[in-house]
């Protein structure tokens, strides 16, 4: 169906976990690129434990592409899995192994795109973590290509602040593309202290969705602690899967005006 890009304009607003989360809870196969520029293998080191790529991801992608390898099944050989699932399958793209990486990356992004928009025929979606936005905003052909962008905030008023100075150049990206829809507002912990509608007005942007504020209930899917009981009852399990459903009709109805 398309690409789903998260995004942050502050620093730990939970972009990782959201990602983990709705990966694990996406209606078809997935696949979560890790493309945060800070290199922070956030996924590994949390939700899978520590557990080692083997020398998979980004920089694997990179290489393939300096030997002008076709790049969509080098994607998959070079995911891990979220979990044992085979179907649908959840696979974990790992991301930039250094900070500096991400500056040399600039080339590869097209190709590794269009390889993304390729999986479709494989019915794989793209949910891509895209770390904290920079002054320059997010790699062009990641805003060209996004079905859905989406910063990521909670409801404090530094949070917002943040995102009332970097979210307009994500705007600007998206108004030089076709783009139909503008980066819209994925909030975390909601009413603590300002309310999604407070929010959507002062940045001029719609909530698109809204996360439960639960540390325990996210530590799972942070770093990797043990499943709380009745996690699936929980208040941070039910918002995460209505915003799972909600994005993810998001991208069909994304990609039905494609085929048009």
């Amino acid at each position: 169906m398309g690409i789903l890009v998260l995004t942050s304009a502050s620093g730990s607003p939970g972009v990782t976990t959201l990602a983990v989360g709705l990966a694990l809870g996406w209606p078809r196969s997935v696949l979560l690129a890790d493309c945060d520029p800070g290199a922070h293998q956030a996924v590994l080191a949390g939700f899978l434990g520590g557990r080692g790529s083997g020398g998979k991801g980004l920089l694997r992608v990179a290489e393939a592409h300096r030997d002008r390898r076709a790049l969509q099944e080098v994607i998959i050989d070079q995911t891990v899995r979220l979990t044992d699932e085979s179907e649908p399958s959840r696979l974990l793209l790992p991301g930039f192994g250094k900070p500096g990486s991400a500056t040399l990356f600039a080339g590869v992004w097209p190709d590794l795109v269009d390889a993304f928009h390729r999986l479709d025929d494989a019915d794989f979606d793209v949910i891509v973590d895209a770390g904290r936005t920079t002054a320059h905003g997010l790699p062009m052909p990641l805003v060209e290509s996004a079905a859905t962008i989406a910063v990521v905030l909670n409801s404090s008023l530094r949070a917002v602040t943040a995102a009332r100075v970097h979210r307009p150049t994500l705007v600007e990206q998206a108004r030089s593309t076709t783009a139909e829809d503008q980066p819209g507002l994925i909030v975390i912990g909601p009413n603590d202290p300002y309310s999604p509608g407070e929010i959507g007005r002062a940045l001029d942007a719609p909530v698109i969705a809204t996360i439960a504020h639960d540390p325990a209930a996210a530590a799972h899917l942070s770093d990797g602690r043990p499943r709380p009981r009745r996690f699936e009852h929980s208040a941070f399990a039910r918002s995460l899967a209505d915003a799972t459903t909600s994005l993810a009709a998001g991208l069909r109805r994304h990609a039905d005006r494609v085929r048009v």
